[in-house]
């Protein structure tokens, strides 16, 4: 046996290189999020992020039963970043107009509550004089019933998702365009930090790139491979605002995820999460592949495809609640 084979073996050595595999992964993390946090070089995307915080701030304010004047800052801001955008791109995205919008509602507001004598609320209708027309998008609150929560809502919740299961095998029709657009549609409901909405959903639709993208899953080998859909979830490290993001992306990810797969499921379309801890090089080398940006993190990939007339699942046994649950 050759002593690079016995050296393997040895549990020192072992440990040394996880700990070395360890700490690569944790400078290359450090390294995205420094070079594309909102507080990094200035970009149209970064500054959209931002207006939606400084929107998200506001919105909360119209929500307060007993208001007083408010948000003289989070305008200000508003303001300016609107200009800033301007001098970075032409294009009219969702961020930007959802600022304008906001301006508007806040005018709206303080009209309702007789404080058009304020500063703020003079210099936000001067800004917008210069804007005659722009798309409308819903900014602000609105009042909803008790009735309301509790009527939407019925469903069999408990059953609903006792019969999802992640499955591994489909037929073969590739998910239909209609199907996927419904889906997302549906996780695109799911709450996000500050509203950031910082998740992105990759369907993998060319088949070149589908197989290549498979090479890179883990743990597929009980899957039927040619007819596995293949989707990828990332998240956005632009629209972290402090050290504390830092975790963000993967919660809103885990969010985002499991809502599109139930999605998925009540429209018949069976799935299974396909873990993606693959080290930063093989990350760099999928995102390549499928053009993703690179201030984008691959949070997981999903398979996916319409059910059979009969699945073999696993049962996938679940603890006890008392592992679980404990009451402080």
């Amino acid at each position: 046996m050759k002593i690079k084979d016995v050296l393997k073996k040895v549990p020192f050595v072992v440990e040394l290189k996880n700990n070395i595999k360890i700490k690569k992964a944790y400078k290359s993390d450090y390294n995205k999020f420094k070079n594309n946090w909102i507080y990094s070089k200035s970009n149209s995307k970064k500054i959209g992020y931002n207006i939606i915080l400084e929107v998200h701030s506001l919105e909360k304010g119209m929500t307060n039963t007993n208001p007083r004047r408010f948000g003289v800052e989070k305008v200000k801001n508003i303001m300016q970043l609107i200009n800033k955008y301007e001098d970075q791109t032409n294009k009219r995205d969702f961020a930007y107009l959802l600022g304008l919008n906001a301006l508007k509602s806040y005018l709206q507001f303080y009209e309702k509550m007789n404080w058009q004598d304020s500063e703020e609320y003079k210099a936000v209708k001067t800004f917008l004089q210069k804007y005659d027309d722009f798309e409308k998008i819903n900014v602000g609150s609105y009042e909803i019933n008790k009735e309301d929560f509790i009527n939407d809502a019925i469903i069999d919740y408990d059953k609903f998702l006792a019969s999802r299961h992640s499955v591994r095998e489909y037929q073969s029709e590739r998910i239909r365009e209609n199907d996927v657009i419904n889906a997302i549609n549906m996780a695109m409901k799911t709450p996000s930090a500050c509203n950031r909405q910082m998740c992105k959903i990759y369907y993998v639709n060319d088949e070149k790139k589908r197989e290549e993208t498979i090479k890179y899953g883990k743990g597929l080998t009980n899957f039927e491979l040619d007819n596995t859909n293949i989707f990828v979830i990332t998240f956005d490290i632009s629209s972290y605002c402090s050290v504390g993001d830092r975790h963000q992306g993967w919660f809103n990810a885990g969010l985002i995820s499991m809502n599109f797969v139930n999605a998925l499921h009540s429209l018949g379309i069976g799935s299974c999460f396909i873990q993606f801890g693959n080290d930063y090089k093989e990350e760099k080398q999928l995102k390549q592949i499928l053009n993703i940006p690179e201030s984008e993190k691959i949070s997981v990939i999903i398979a996916a495809g319409y059910y059979k007339d009969k699945s073999i699942i696993p049962y996938s046994s679940r603890k006890n609640i008392k592992e679980i649950y404990t009451k402080i």
